[in-house]
Parts: structure tokens; sequence; C-alpha cells
């Protein structure tokens, strides 16, 4: 089979034709304001380790199909350089977060897929961010859907691809991730310091079941995770981020992630003025602080930021506490909008502007869903 590095996040400019151009208009004059849809039943893809007796075999390979080659192949970029703050140092459009400080150095970590095209059966790799949240099973981490399941119109960008392996590694540090790694040697304690966790099972919003794309789909995934070699849940181990849904708009967020792709990075050298410039290395959970402001056509928060794609999935928190790390979980990052956008037309064209799903009755529906499945 194919092997090739899905660049998860959003399509590329030449990607886009006049036909989506057209679909996409269709769809912002489809799309209103309200959260509310006649359907929000959750849609469960899936599962990535079905319930069995072969089950805890089943995880461990998952889990240990992440070698630090793989690792390194997915997740880190592709320029085999470390990240560059802008001249006068990192600022509020996206810096590092301290390395330990507070609970959101435990929750937010950094997804690791292999995706199968569902045509052509061709393998691809890439790499999200998610976070952990509280639920009843203390198993619930939230992401993107893009990061799970993409099917662009016509397959043009993405394809029409399913995510076939996934983990979970809280707390991502890739300080010390080689970029070649010999050999099958896994991570360790330095790089995932509260281990690895498989993905499980997997719900995605039912307009995403039914439009795997930045048109019509509400952008917002659960996924359920578990570990091999520690029977306790993940929120017993890093604790959980509270989440609230349908809450006020035009607040000021802290989104966090971890960019990663340059090729589609808005701040890159070259694309804006140099005071601006900066590049990403998948190795380090970043953050971007500002106000994030109501889409109406779309339902999204969108704020000013500086990160790129690998932060797919991120989560945005109101009311956060950076003393503590604590906030609660409103938002996922999904896309990056044009400043030139007009009322959502074109809004998943990259762009300076963070676009992320603002949580409502959809990604409740999915959230309630898998705080009350059991992992496998």
């Amino acid at each position: 089979m194919l092997r090739k590095t899905l660049l998860i996040g959003t399509p590329s400019r030449r990607a886009l034709t006049p036909l989506i151009g057209l679909l996409t208009l269709v769809a912002a004059l489809l799309v209103t304001a309200s959260p509310a849809h006649a359907d929000v039943a959750p849609f469960e893809l899936r599962p990535l380790v079905p319930a069995g007796a072969d089950y805890q075999d089943r995880l461990k390979a998952e889990v240990d199909h992440w070698t630090l080659g793989k690792m390194a192949d997915a997740g880190l970029d592709k320029e085999d350089a470390d990240a560059t703050p802008p001249p006068g140092g990192w600022d509020d459009l996206s810096k590092p977060w301290p390395r330990g400080q507070g609970l959101v150095s435990r929750t937010a970590g950094k997804l690791f897929m292999e995706y199968t095209d569902v045509d052509t059966g061709a393998v691809s790799t890439s790499s999200c961010s998610g976070n952990v949240v509280t639920s009843a099973n203390r198993s619930v981490v939230l992401t993107a859907a893009h990061c799970l399941r993409v099917h662009t119109p016509l397959d043009i960008g993405f394809g029409n691809v399913v995510a076939t392996n996934m983990v979970f590694v809280p707390g991502f540090d890739g300080t010390n991730l080689p970029r070649d790694p010999a050999g099958t040697r896994l991570p360790g304690r330095d790089i995932a310091p509260y281990g690895v966790w498989g993905v499980t099972r997997q719900w995605i919003t039912r307009t995403w079941s039914q439009s795997a794309d930045w048109l019509l789909g509400r952008d917002m995934a659960a996924v359920l995770v578990d570990n091999p070699d520690d029977p306790r849940p993940i929120g017993a181990v890093t604790g959980g981020q509270q989440v609230a849904f349908d809450q006020p708009q035009n607040r000021t967020g802290h989104l966090f992630g971890y960019p990663t792709i340059n090729e589609r990075n808005y701040y890159r050298p070259g694309n804006v003025p140099t005071a601006l410039q900066r590049t990403f290395d998948g190795r380090s959970l970043m953050v971007t602080q500002g106000t994030a402001r109501s889409d109406p056509v779309y339902y999204n928060d969108v704020m000013a930021g500086a990160q790129s794609p690998g932060c797919s999935g991120g989560a945005l928190l109101q009311n956060f506490d950076p003393a503590t790390g604590t906030g609660v979980q409103v938002g996922v990052f999904s896309r990056y909008d044009d400043p030139a956008q007009i009322i959502g037309l074109l809004g998943w064209v990259q762009g300076p502007n963070m676009s992320a799903t603002h949580l409502g009755a959809e990604e409740q529906a999915v959230y309630e869903a898998a705080q009350a499945a059991g992992v496998a």
C-alpha cells in the first residue's frame, strides 16, 4: 500500500475550485446561526479496539504500533528544523506553554493517527491535538471530527479517509523525540510522561457524519482512551478540564494545541511581515490568547491567532487561570478563517484567524454518548 503523510487541518488553496466556492456559498446560505438541529443524535464510528476476548491484546498492539519513528514521521514538521519565534519573541498570537505548569499541561495532549483511504486503501499518517475533560467514565478526550474522518466533496482536497489506528499522548513533550530514530523503540516518560493511550471508541456529530467536511458538518468529536499498562482511567492519571455547552460567546479565550505544519502556516517566513514570522515543529504545547468573537454563520468562536495545522482539535478554554492551568472547555479548534471571508464564504481557507467549533447541542450529544459508554 502507498504510505504518505496526510496534512490534516485545512485544504490547500490548490484544492479550491469554482465548484467548491459555489458549494460553500450554498452552505453559507443554508446554515443558520442557531446551534440547534433537527437531529443531534451522535454518530459512532467503528470502534478501533472492539470489545472481546482479545481486547487487551488489540489495545496493546494499537499502542505499540507507535514507535518513536512513527511518531516523528506523523507528528514533527518536515523542515527538520526547530520552532522559531518572531524576532521580538513569542506573543499572545502563539507562545509555548511552560512544561508541567498547571492542569492543562496534563490534560492537553497530542493525537497520532494512521488513516486508510476508503476508496483506494492507501495509508497515511498525521497528528492532531486533544484534551481530557471531566466525564462519568473519566475516559473522554475531545478533539476535532476531521481528525477522525474526512470526505471532501468530489474527493477534492483530502479525499475520503478514516482513522484506523489512533493514540493519545497527554502532556506530550517532543523535546527528546529524535527526527530519525533507529529501530523500533517505544516512547519513554520523557516524551509521554503520562503514558500512551489507545483510542478505543469514537463519536462524531450527526452533521459531520452526513457531511464530513467544513461545509455543513459540525467539526467536533469525542473519543474514549485506555492504557494497556495502567488499569486506571485517564482522568485518574491526568485529571480533566471542566466542559460546558452553549456558553456565552465573545469572551476571552485560551486555545491550546501542538502546531506542526509550516507549509500551511500563515505566519511562515515570506508570508507575513518579518515582525510576525514564526515556525513550529510539533514538539511543544502552544497557547493563543485573545477575545473569541462569534461567527454567526457557523456558530464558531473566531480569534486572532498564529498556530498551524497540528493544533486541530485543541481545546478552547474560557475562565482560564494561568496559575493553576484550569478553565472550562467551550470549543475545539477546527480551521483557519480567511480575513476576507464574507458571512463564512470560503471560511475554510487558511488565514490568521483561528476558528473553533463552539460546543452546542450537537456537541453535547456527542459528549454525553461518550461519557456514558464503556471504553470497549
